[in-house]
């Protein structure tokens, strides 16, 4: 009996630390994994398939500027290209993880004339659990306009859990055109704004205008 009351502080203490680490991220099952790079993730749900119609025109996250980013990590905080990570599911081979509120990731695209179209991401779990996002929590703009979309879940699975979200429809303008996604308000990792990993966006157009996103190869073939 005096054996376990003097463990019994002990035992309350690690539940407590338990409880701690259990609210780190949203969801459940959100233990700190780290950024899951398991390449054989073969659970890409893809919710939204992309229609037969119009052109499908894709942008590779991992090929924006990524110089002046700041991410976060298990260990450290990743800047610029540690917050590429390869996986074989991704497409291109890669992706970005690891982003907060200073990592806003932009996509620069130059338009030969005005193009509407719909707006998808592929997106990853960021090892978070299961999350919601909405237009609060997860930013995304088209030249400075906030894009009003539905909210999407994204959840843990085999590696990243890869999906397809529709965002909505948005339009170009002729010339230069940016979009901006970046965590927004939400306490979803240790009490800090994130986002869920991003593989590549797309926009799908019937628009028979050229589409051309600022390239950079970032060390990745």
């Amino acid at each position: 009996m005096k054996l376990l009351k003097k463990l019994f502080p002990a035992v309350v203490a690690l539940c407590m630390v338990g409880s701690v680490f259990a609210f780190a991220a949203c969801g459940e099952g959100n233990e700190d994994k780290g950024n899951n790079n398991n390449d054989n993730n073969q659970n890409n749900e893809q919710e939204d398939p992309t229609p037969s119609e119009g052109t499908n025109l894709k942008f590779e996250a991992e090929h924006t500027d990524v110089s002046e980013l700041l991410g976060f990590g298990p260990s450290g905080s990743p800047v610029g290209l540690g917050l590429i990570q390869r996986n074989a599911s991704a497409s291109g081979g890669a992706y970005l993880a690891y982003m907060g509120e200073d990592s806003p990731v932009t996509f620069t695209l130059t338009a030969s004339a005005e193009v509407t179209g719909a707006l998808r991401l592929r997106v990853g779990s960021n090892s978070l659990g299961t999350c919601s996002w909405n237009p609060q929590s997860l930013i995304i703009t088209v030249n400075d306009t906030p894009v009003n979309y539905t909210a999407f879940e994204t959840s843990n699975g085999d590696g990243q859990n890869f999906k397809t979200v529709l965002i909505g429809d948005v339009t170009l303008n002729e010339g230069e055109n940016e979009i901006v996604i970046v965590a927004g308000d939400n306490k979803y990792l240790n009490n800090l704004p994130s986002a869920p990993s991003l593989d590549y966006i797309m926009l799908t157009t019937t628009s028979s205008a050229t589409v051309e996103m600022e390239y950079f190869a970032n060390g990745i073939a």
